[in-house]
């Protein structure tokens, strides 16, 4: 079947008109790419027992598995061939904190790797774009290590086995254990030979501890007794401990009474002493007196006359 004219006209229409639409939309695509703010940092790896092998240009940057950005470069650093040199593109404004660092992630069973940032704190300072993000440690990485230390210690664990059980400890070992079966026979023949000294004392062990049993029942009314009469004694003596304490506090009480009444007694008799004392002064003075006048009496009668006729 002939194609017309008209047809092949179309067709080409058509296809101009796909490779117009392709071609500007590549051109879309390559002016937002241009026009797209992006901040670069970099990362240095220096640790020997840190691998990259799976991280490759474009892999991912993820923040706490947002993904942030991608890796632009990787490189040897010229400088120091014992360091690795990364750096990664973030999208413009992501906020990388000061204690930042930037961990490899694996993505499953693929080894391919990325770039995992960790959080930062709130009072961290806001790193500029240009600024180096410090390596962080990788989990897998770690992992690896911790299963190197493990097969190390189990390749120790097998060559202690495998000392174990060479020839030289396997003549060991049947050694001791043909001494073992001699020891066992002989404890065997002496428990044999003793076997009806054991059956004596067993038999004497029992009948001890029957009658100790019977002792013990036939006591034990006794012992409820004198438990009771213990009881009983106690309860005794407590009341009594009672009945002494409130006499002594009654004696307690009139002591002080009586200590009151003393000092009572004392100022009273200290007073009288001082009445008698003054009456007995009072009552020499007088006798001094009449003495005096006794005398003058005996000496003059007429003293008397003249007193009663005074007194007339």
């Amino acid at each position: 079947m002939a194609v017309t004219r008209a047809q092949k006209l179309r067709l080409g229409i058509f296809v101009a008109t796909g490779l117009v639409a392709l071609v500007g939309g590549l051109i879309v695509l390559a002016g937002m790419r241009l026009g797209e703010v992006r901040d670069t940092y970099r990362v240095r790896y220096a640790d020997g027992d840190v691998s990259l092998s799976g991280l490759e240009v474009g892999s991912p940057v993820k923040y706490s598995g947002i993904r942030v950005g991608r890796v632009d470069v990787i490189r040897i650093d010229p400088q120091d061939v014992g360091v690795v040199l990364v750096e990664i593109s973030l999208t413009g404004g992501t906020p990388v904190a000061e204690d930042t660092q930037a961990s490899l992630g694996s993505m499953g069973i693929t080894g391919l790797k990325y770039i995992e940032l960790t959080r930062g704190s709130r009072a961290a300072r806001v790193r500029k774009p240009g600024e180096e993000i410090p390596a962080g440690k990788s989990a897998l990485d770690d992992l690896s290590n911790q299963a190197g230390e493990i097969a190390a210690k189990v390749s120790e664990a097998l060559d202690r086995v495998n000392a174990f059980v060479s020839p030289d400890m396997k003549d060991r070992l049947a050694s001791v254990l043909d001494r073992t079966d001699k020891l066992l026979a002989t404890a065997e023949a002496t428990i044999a030979e003793n076997r009806e000294g054991v059956r004596a004392l067993t038999a004497s062990l029992a009948i001890t501890a029957d009658r100790v049993g019977a002792l013990l029942d036939e006591a034990g009314p006794n012992l409820t007794r004198t438990l009771d009469e213990g009881a009983r004694t106690a309860r005794t003596l407590r009341d009594a401990s009672g009945k002494l304490d409130g006499l002594l506090g009654d004696a307690r009480k009139a002591t002080q009474s009586l200590d009151k009444v003393l000092d009572v007694g004392g100022q009273t008799l200290a007073q009288t002493r001082e009445s008698l004392v003054q009456g007995l002064v009072y009552f020499r003075d007088s006798a001094s007196n009449l003495k005096a006048f006794s005398r003058k009496v005996k000496d003059d009668p007429s003293l008397l006359l003249l007193s009663e006729g005074g007194e007339e």
